[in-house]
Order: C-alpha cells, then structure tokens, then sequence
C-alpha cells in the first residue's frame, strides 16, 4: 500500500469512527454526523505553495458518485478524480497533482463540489491560498571540485526556478558543474519541503542516454552525487547513495541518474509531478524510436521519511569523484540544473524560532 493510499484508508477510518463509536456507546443517533458532501484537502482558508494540488474529499456512500461535480475556479475537474472503495458510512474520491495556469491561480482559489444523494443535490466549497512557487530560493554556499566551474559565472540564478530538461536523450547545459567532489547548498525561502505523501523533493541533474548501431539504447552518461537534507543547515541527513565505480551506471540512491523530462512549468509536465515509472534500468537495449516517454518530470526524487524528518529547508549535494560517460574540461562531476518540493508548505515562522508555523 502506497502512503498517500495509507493516508486516505486512515482518513476514511477516521470518518466512520465518529458514526460508529457513539451507536457502539448506546447513542440512538450519531451527532457527529459530517455534511453529505466535503472538501479534506485543501483546507478551508489554507495558503499553498503554487503548484499542483493534492485534492480530496468525502460523501455518504449512498450518494450517487457518478454525480459528482468538481470544479476550481469555474474550470470542470471532475474527471481528474478516483474512488477509494468506501468505508461505511462514507466514501473518498481524491485527484493527484491538479495543475493547469488557466485555473491554478497565485493568489486565492475556489474549489467547489456537488453531488446528488436521495435526489437531492448537495454542496461543499473552499477558498484557499496559492503563494511562492516549489523551488529552492537561494544558493547558500558552494565548492567546487576537479574539471567543475561550467556556468559559475551565471550563479544563482541558474541553478534556482524550474529544471530546463532536454528530455531521454539530450542534457542540458543550463546547469552548474560542481566538479569533482564538489558540493552545493541550496536554501528554501518562500516554502519548505515537507514529508507528505509518496516522494517528497527531487533533484534534476542533467543525465542522458546513448545509442548505438541502430539506435539501440545502449548507455547512459550520469555524474552521481549524494543528497542530504536539514531543518536549521548544521544537521545533516544524508540519503543512502551508492556512488562507487562499481554501481554505474545507475547509482542507486543518488541523484544525477534519471533524465530531466521537465522544462519550465508547462500544463503538460510540472516539475513538481515526479516520475514513477519505468524505472531506469529498463530503457538499455530498447530502440530509441519505440520508446514512450514517461509521465512527471523525470529526475531523481526522495522520501524525507526515508531520513525520518517531517519537514527540510536545505539540501545539499556532493558530487562524487568519477562520472560515467563523457567528461570535458569544466565539465566533470554533477551538474546541478534544479530542486524542487513535490510537497511543500510555507516557511513562514511568527516567532522566529526556527520551525515553520506548520509544525508549530
């Protein structure tokens, strides 16, 4: 079971506890009845960073679901939505990853829900906040190591905003070359990376593959290089990468290994939509014209779970001492294009202690 589905089937068994406990108690009623239809996520009056949604709510089972009416901000979004099977009383329906710049406004938002139960039809709306954006905000410090350097001079500002992805078989050369064994640390200013369902941040380096006789793929060039994360930028956690010469090409755990796929924030592929499938063991030995694609944005992504903190504003990335593939001069080691939140809060911290009022 995934964790955004643990979450959902929580959620739901937290819905019929509130009607069941009481009838188990002897009440011939349940008051803590909720409205026949609402909206979970996003909360009432919640101020989001401004990227894609994570949308869900719950009616009575007994209402129609084929009725159901979603819309955000006037746009129809009913057909992006998936049903949990219910739990009595009540039933999910919830959509992944809502965007699109006609209807994802900065600033406030609507979202609005209907659906017909004993012929009647039935309402739930929220307003809520869409501010920042999902990207790392400043270049706290950086080293760089042997042959690196490319792009220093164009320091923050490329290595800050959205990937600019070339897709499977094209990197970029808008990203910085941290060299060998050179290291980068990256601050979240406007959001801060939270630990929420499935994968949580991802790193986009520029990897890509190769083709032999035929266009048969035949290898892919990756510079790995470890991540790690901190609340405060003096603690440190690290995810585990396996960086040796004897991991390539894939470098398990490391980033610098899944082609960017992402460029900018088109409606089509966000960077903060992660990839999941396929994995990139299975693209060698494919021809390049018969390959589909994969969905999100390519990049290598990580759990925050996985190093068991809640929330992150930093994240730093050490490249390792050899790259697998062509290595130019000033161009050796990871080479840092961008970092994105896939789940994200707001930074903002009332009385300066440190955490973010979220957590408070």
């Amino acid at each position: 079971m995934s964790k955004s589905t643990e979450i959902r089937h929580r959620r739901a068994l937290g819905c019929a506890l509130a009607c069941v406990l009481p009838l188990a108690l002897g009440a011939y009623h349940c008051p803590l009845v909720p409205p026949e239809i609402r909206i979970l996520e996003p909360a009432p009056g919640a101020v989001l960073t401004h990227m894609p949604l994570q949308i869900e709510l719950d009616f009575f089972v007994r209402a129609d679901s084929g009725s159901l009416s979603v819309e955000l901000n006037g746009v129809d979004i009913s057909d992006r939505f998936l049903f949990d099977p219910p739990a009595n009383p009540r039933a999910l329906a919830w959509a992944e990853f809502v965007w699109g710049s006609a209807f994802v406004l900065p600033g406030q938002n609507l979202l609005e829900a209907s659906i017909q139960l004993d012929g009647l039809t039935h309402t739930a709306s929220v307003q809520f906040s869409s501010e920042g954006d999902p990207y790392a905000d400043a270049v706290v410090s950086y080293a760089i190591g042997a042959s690196g350097g490319f792009n220093q001079a164009a320091l923050p500002g490329i290595v800050l905003g959205p990937p600019t992805g070339s897709g499977l078989f094209g990197g970029t050369l808008g990203a910085f070359s941290l060299g060998l064994q050179g290291s980068i640390v990256l601050e979240f200013t406007d959001n801060v990376i939270v630990d929420g369902p499935g994968v949580d941040f991802t790193v986009f380096e520029n990897p890509f593959f190769g083709t032999g006789l035929f266009e048969v793929v035949d290898v892919l060039f990756s510079e790995p290089g470890t991540v790690s994360v901190s609340q405060d930028g003096v603690s440190w956690f690290s995810f585990a990468c396996a960086d040796g010469l004897a991991d390539a090409p894939y470098y398990p755990g490391c980033a610098g290994v899944y082609p960017v796929l992402a460029n900018g924030e088109s409606d089509d592929r966000h960077p903060a939509v992660p990839t999941f499938e396929p994995p990139i063991t299975s693209f060698i030995g494919q021809v390049k014209s018969s390959i589909a694609v994969p969905e999100g944005s390519g990049g290598d992504s990580f759990d925050l779970a996985d190093v068991g903190l809640a929330w992150a504003r930093y994240v730093r990335i050490e490249a390792a001492d050899h790259v697998n593939g062509p290595a130019g001069p000033d161009n050796a080691g990871f080479d840092l294009d961008a970092v994105t939140a896939v789940n994200s809060a707001p930074a903002t911290d009332a009385n300066e202690n440190g955490i973010p009022d979220a957590f408070e």
